[in-house]
């Protein structure tokens, strides 16, 4: 269950000065970042159908303007396909890596389940295919407010049981970030229960891996995280419209509540003022409890997916490095 504000320490205003130990890409792109305003945010709450819609396409039609910036600077090849119906876009960088030749990254996007929709979801995606030099295809999963849960899962499972139809399970890796990551787990999750073949290796990008506000980090880094800032506002509000009235410790919409016991090697990415560093932290001791090969990293003054946006830094190059090592490792 949620935790509580209960018997709670109440701790002053404190001074946060840019990260003196993170690269000089980040630490300037923080310091000219203007301070989180919590109070608005837990005020951006759309209130019908409607203001979720106009909400969702202004985002998105940022993220889609950037994402097209970036295909044509790493002359990435990008054709969309439909897959059983489920849209996905197939994302190849100029060269393959050899050692790639025959493995595949299976992309699935953040934006709390209700962002991200078609090529504004292809950020990340298009920063594998250039950093690892391997191909992937990005699944445009159904997200609320018109396709709550299970949709986006279904889709998911739908695009993995066709591609094992050319793939061998071992060549492919399935990864995400933030919700995108929470619906990779969830996947695994259902896969294992099915009996079903599962990845080669995963990568849990600051996986929203817990849609209950349980974990230290959604109250330290409040205010603290420059992408998401809190969880009440914009998160809380997607947390219900896709899960509904459903139990949020499901499994399936919270995976860190499942048993991860015969998960594949996975690949974990956080920072320091992360409000997912929680979900990320504990995801990984579970897996690691679980006896599964777990990686974490952990950077030093990173928000939420800031590795990803921050596509120079070197938090960005290391990142992609270490997963590139990974797969390389276990696919």
């Amino acid at each position: 269950m949620p935790e509580t504000e209960e018997n709670g320490w109440e701790i002053g205003p404190t001074h946060l000065p840019a990260p003196a130990g993170a690269s000089d890409v980040l630490a300037d792109s923080i310091r000219k970042t203007p301070p989180p305003d919590v109070a608005a945010m837990r005020q951006l709450i759309p209130r019908s159908e409607a203001e979720w819609v106009t909400l969702v396409e202004e985002r998105n039609e940022l993220n889609r303007a950037n994402v097209r910036v970036l295909a044509d600077q790493l002359a990435l090849t990008v054709e969309e396909e439909r897959i059983s119906g489920v849209r996905t876009y197939r994302v190849s960088p100029p060269e393959i890596d050899r050692r790639h030749q025959d493995h595949l990254f299976v992309y699935v996007h953040g934006g709390a389940y209700v962002l991200n929709a078609g090529e504004a979801g292809l950020g990340e995606a298009m920063l594998i295919a250039a950093r690892t030099k391997m191909p992937v295809l990005s699944i445009d999963y159904r997200m609320p407010p018109q396709h709550p849960f299970p949709a986006g899962l279904d889709d998911v499972m739908v695009v993995w049981e066709h591609l094992l139809v050319t793939h061998s399970a071992t060549s492919v890796a399935l990864g995400g970030v933030s919700a995108g990551s929470g619906l990779i787990l969830a996947a695994v999750h259902k896969l294992i229960g099915a009996g079903h073949q599962i990845p080669g290796a995963l990568y849990a990008g600051t996986p929203w891996s817990d849609l209950t506000r349980t974990g230290d980090s959604y109250y330290t880094n409040e205010g603290v995280d420059r992408l998401l800032v809190s969880y009440d506002g914009i998160l809380a509000s997607a947390v219900r419209l896709y899960a509904g009235a459903r139990d949020l410790t499901d499994p399936l919409i919270s995976p860190i509540y499942g048993d991860f016991t015969g998960f594949p090697p996975t690949f974990l990415v956080t920072g320091t003022r992360d409000l997912f560093l929680s979900n990320t932290v504990r995801t990984h001791a579970k897996l690691r409890a679980a006896g599964v090969t777990a990686d974490l990293l952990v950077f030093e003054g990173v928000s939420h997916g800031d590795y990803a946006l921050e596509a120079t830094s070197a938090e960005a190059l290391l990142a992609y490095a270490e997963l590139d090592t990974f797969l390389l490792q276990h696919l």
